[in-house]
Order: C-alpha cells, then structure tokens, then sequence
C-alpha cells in the first residue's frame, strides 16, 4: 500500500515568499499609476493645446477682420479725395467703428498687443490724416481737379499703416498654434499602449495577490498546527551480553 510523502515548506520560507509577492504588488501597482499618470498628462496637453487654438483661431478672426476693415477704411479714404463722394465717408466711420469694437470686444481683445497697436495706428492716421485731409477736400470745387497744394498736404501726411506686417504677424501666430496642436496629436498617437500596460499590471497584481494570500494562510497553519514531538522517545536499543 502506497502512501504520499508530504514534506512541510518551511515558515521562512513561506514568509519569504510572501514578502516578494508584496513588494511585487506594489511595483506593478505603480507601474500601472505610473501609465495611467503618462496617459492623463499627454490628455491634458492635448486639450490645453486644443483649447489654445481655438482661441488663436477666434483671435485670427479678429485680427484678420480688423487689418481688412482697416485696408478697406484707406481705400475709402482715397476714393473720396479723387472724386469727392460723401458715401465713401460713411464707409471710413463704419470701418473705424468696426475696428475700435473689435479692439474692445473681450479681454483676450483687450491684452492683444497687435489688435491694440492696429487701433493705435489706425487711430493716429484718422487724426494726422483722414480727418484733416477729409475737412479740406470738402471745401474743394467738385468736379476739378486737386490743387497741388493739397496733394502735396496728402503727401506729406503719414501713409504707412503696416498692414503688411499686422498681416504677417497674425499669420506667424496662427500658424504657431496650428503647429504645436499638431505635434500633440502626433504625440498621442501612442495614447493606447497605457490601456495594455495598465491591465497587464491589473493582471499581475491579481496573481500576486492570490500568492501572497496562499502563502499567508500556509504560515497562519504553521503557526497554528506546530509540529508535534514523537511521543514514543528514542527507540530501545538491544544489548547482545556474550556467554563465555
């Protein structure tokens, strides 16, 4: 009749074990928080840098509005001094008006340096130049030509609005912004692997948890059943006495 040798794990061991398993866990466990960490920070970048476009884009709007209102307001402007028609006039004060709101609307508005000095430059012009030129050429006989006194007055006055480097400006910063949401995205285009990583920590956790328990419960018997002594002592020894 056969019977199975069961050869008790020592308690050291078992501890041992345990132990491993508990540091086990808790290296995966900050694996997986580590992943999931990764993964909500690159979430986070890339809705800040969604959020700053779309805000460069409604800024280019603006911007893009103003600098054609103001185009629009000096091509207004030099068709009333060549033919003298009042209408142009009121195309210069809606396009100024238009401007000046633009440059007011919010406080993204209000704190941009280019939209600002658009209004001031667009502001200096009316004073040095559209206002006085305007009052002078009403005063004109229509129908004849300018005297070369007032052109020489329009000649003399400032010219310049620098819409070609409010155009070139807003073009740089919008591109900017449409550049660094680009790279986000291609960033987050490995946004996946945490979700593998994280289960495979899952996963791993849940093993080393069954183990650690096992080996838990292992020492708790130990601890409880001791091994017990052999009640029967040492086995009597026989003393062979020879005869002579």
């Amino acid at each position: 009749m056969s019977s199975t040798l069961i050869i008790p794990v020592p308690p050291i061991k078992l501890a041992r074990a345990a132990w491993l398993r508990v540091i086990g866990l808790l290296l995966l466990g900050l694996l997986a928080a580590a992943a999931l960490g990764f993964y909500g920070y690159e979430l986070h970048r890339q809705n800040g840098a969604l959020s700053s476009y779309q805000q460069a884009v409604l800024q280019y709007q603006m911007r893009t509005e103003a600098i054609d209102r103001l185009s629009d307001m000096e091509a207004a402007f030099n068709r009333y001094l060549l033919d003298g028609n009042s209408a142009n006039t009121g195309l210069i004060q809606a396009d100024k008006q238009r401007i000046e709101q633009l440059a007011q609307a919010n406080p993204d508005a209000q704190n941009d340096k280019l939209l600002q000095g658009l209004v001031a430059a667009e502001q200096k012009w009316y004073g040095q130049a559209v206002q006085p030129l305007i009052e002078e050429r009403r005063t004109l006989t229509a129908g004849q030509g300018l005297p070369e006194d007032f052109l020489a007055k329009y000649r003399a006055a400032p010219q310049d609005l620098q819409i070609i480097n409010f155009e070139l400006t807003a073009e740089n910063t919008y591109r900017e912004a449409q550049q660094t949401l680009s790279q986000a995205e291609d960033q987050l285009r490995w946004r996946w692997l945490p979700f593998p990583l994280a289960g495979l920590a899952i996963i791993g956790v849940i093993w080393l948890a069954i183990g650690a328990m096992k080996n838990v419960s292992y020492l708790k018997q130990a601890a409880e059943n001791p091994e017990e002594e052999d009640d029967d002592g040492p086995e009597p020894q026989d003393h062979n006495v020879g005869t002579k």
